[in-house]
Order: structure tokens, then C-alpha cells, then sequence
């Protein structure tokens, strides 16, 4: 694994859990790796509460300008992070997971990592192995 998807990882995964262990819940945000090599969070700033963007258009809007600064190359990678549902199997529900999604400048796109969580009525957040999943 690349350093720069491990600082990412790292960096994501911790802001990820803080969020739910304090809300119950992880509005999409990303981060974003300088030429200096040095993590940046990167987060929608929501000018309007009233017209607040359903999950969907923050990843877009988040991947749209992250996708920009990758090919004008002042960054050299980036991660979306997101809730997300996963079926492992076909006959099972699927689990609550925090998806990191990895974008860099190599011709490989890494794959897309997953942590699995459980919560109880108390809000108390347990997480599973987590797993990634090849494009």
C-alpha cells in the first residue's frame, strides 16, 4: 500500500469515527494529498442551512473539485469518505460501513476500503475488520 493511501486511511478513518461516535452519524467529507506529501481535510461548506445538499451532491461536488486539482497537478491524491450500505451476501442484509474512496495519480486505482460498524440504543459505536474491494 502506497503511503500516501495509508496517510489518507489513517487520517479519514479517525475523522470518521469521532463523527459518529459524537453524532451517530458521517456526512460525507474528504481529504486530499499536497506535492508536499502533507494530508489536508477537505469538507462542503454549507452556505445556506436552509437548502442543505442531500449526501449525494456533496460527494459529487467533493470528487468534481478534488478531480480538478488531480489533473491540474496540485494534488496527488484523495479520499472520499461516506456511509455506506454493503451486501457481502446475497441472502444477508446489508452492513453499515465507512467507505474511503481512494483516488490517485497512478494508472491503478487502489480499491475501495470499508469499515464495518455496529450501534446500540446508547449510541456506543463497535467496528468490525475491516475489507477493500477491488474495482
Amino acid at each position: 500500500m502506497k503511503t500516501t493511501t495509508q496517510e489518507i486511511i489513517n487520517h479519514s478513518f479517525d475523522y470518521a469515527k469521532n463523527l459518529l461516535e459524537d453524532t451517530g452519524q458521517c456526512y460525507p467529507f474528504g481529504a486530499f494529498v499536497d506535492k508536499a506529501e502533507i494530508v489536508h481535510p477537505l469538507e462542503f461548506e454549507i452556505t445556506d442551512k436552509k437548502n442543505i445538499p442531500n449526501n449525494e451532491s456533496v460527494i459529487w461536488s467533493l470528487n468534481k473539485f478534488c478531480e480538478a486539482e488531480l489533473k491540474e497537478d496540485k494534488i496527488i491524491a484523495y479520499g472520499l469518505t461516506y456511509e455506506a450500505i454493503v451486501q457481502l451476501k446475497e441472502d444477508e442484509p446489508g452492513i453499515e460501513t465507512i467507505a474511503i474512496d481512494i483516488i490517485d495519480n497512478s494508472d491503478e486505482k487502489p480499491p475501495i476500503y470499508y469499515y464495518p460498524y455496529t450501534s446500540d440504543k446508547e449510541g456506543n459505536i463497535d467496528f468490525g475488520d475491516p475489507f477493500a474491494v477491488k474495482r
